[in-house]
């Protein structure tokens, strides 16, 4: 091969290199851009617990627990000023007071799409894996899944694929619906058939008062997890009829001071053999959540709460008829708080529980 060949091979070579080199680059740029518009954040949460169970028959258990309460995992990013996603990772370790290992495995907790842009246009659609908002499944006390889910979300937490429309105004109102096939059905067949409604008002006060007022609708609230669960341990494979559900929810605070409280109830008879009462007949569950406290601000925010909950026609779901607590939220640094819980239960049949319960939850 003549030199002037070997020149154009070695020319081409350095152009080729040039090329790559410079290709790298901007893939390297690329990938910043989209990585710099990608927010990580997630949750760690460490807890133990001490129980003692009184029978009404007569008797007492008592038991204690050490776990790694909740791992959180979550990733939004925006594609464009129009289109963005989120996704939720969860893996649970609950207080266990008998002995059996109730480690979940790592699940998708939410996988979404969202397209709308609330600073350009009032309207918006998110499709994917959510919790459906049906209320506001609210809490300042430890979320420990077998010591304190608030009993709203044992009986309302709706975790399903659907498709929400959604729109704002600015007056502080905002109206979602939403459409799911759930798992539990009237019938062998599977339709998207199920369907609920979300309204509230927020208000942001200048003087400090921030206010929350809302009210939801489901109709299928027996799609919720822990009925279906419910349902599933029982041998339920269908039901009758869609039982429909409501809620109403008040979050405020002021100057420090906190209130929330939640009503949520079935608006039908589930069929005796489905959810019963302790008689026997059809249940017809309600729940309520009562907490109010204050944040001392002494340097490092402490948080007091006390809650008043209870239940009626719930006990087929392991609802405490009545449940008193207190509980003690100390920040210690930024993102780490440590708490401090104790409960009392009394339930339908008599039996009474009291629970204490420590944790260190870690937000990065």
């Amino acid at each position: 091969m003549k030199k002037p060949v070997w020149r154009l091979v070695g020319v081409l070579c350095v152009l080729g290199l040039f090329a790559v080199v410079n290709s790298g680059h901007a893939m390297q740029e690329h990938v910043g851009e989209v990585l710099s518009d990608i927010h990580f954040s997630g949750l760690i949460e460490v807890g133990g617990a001490w129980q003692d169970f009184d029978y009404d028959e007569g008797g007492s258990d008592d038991a204690s627990d050490l776990c790694l309460t909740t791992l959180e995992l979550e990733a939004e990013a925006e594609i464009n000023e129009w289109v963005s996603v989120a996704a939720l990772l969860l893996y649970e370790d609950p207080t266990s007071f008998d002995g059996e290992n109730d480690e979940t495995d790592v699940d998708i907790e939410e996988a979404t799409v969202t397209i709308g842009n609330p600073d350009e246009y009032p309207y918006y659609l998110t499709a994917g894996k959510m919790v459906v908002p049906f209320g506001a499944l609210f809490t300042h006390f430890p979320d420990d899944p077998l010591m304190d889910v608030p009993v709203t979300l044992v009986m309302g937490e709706t975790i399903e694929k659907a498709v929400l429309v959604g729109a704002t105004c600015p007056l502080g109102f905002t109206l979602s619906a939403y459409v799911f096939s759930g798992d539990v059905d009237e019938d062998e067949d599977n339709n998207v058939e199920s369907y609920g409604l979300d309204v509230n008002y927020a208000m942001e006060d200048e003087e400090g008062l921030d206010l929350l007022i809302g009210a939801s609708y489901i109709s299928n609230i027996a799609d919720s997890d822990v009925i279906e669960e419910t349902f599933e341990h029982h041998g339920v494979e269908e039901i009758e009829d869609y039982v429909d559900g409501f809620d109403v929810y008040l979050l405020a605070d002021w100057t420090g001071f906190f209130l929330g409280a939640e009503y949520m109830t079935a608006l039908d008879d589930f069929e005796h053999d489905e959810l019963h009462t302790a008689g026997g007949d059809g249940a017809e569950p309600e729940v309520w959540n009562i907490e109010v406290g204050y944040n001392l601000d002494w340097g490092r925010n402490l948080e007091i709460a006390l809650k008043y909950a209870g239940s009626d026609e719930a006990e087929g779901l392991d609802i405490p008829e009545d449940r008193y607590g207190l509980c003690l939220n100390q920040e210690i640094w930024e993102g780490v708080v440590g708490s401090v819980a104790y409960l009392h239960d009394e339930y339908e049949n008599d039996d009474e529980r009291d629970v204490l319960y420590g944790q260190i939850a870690v937000e990065f």
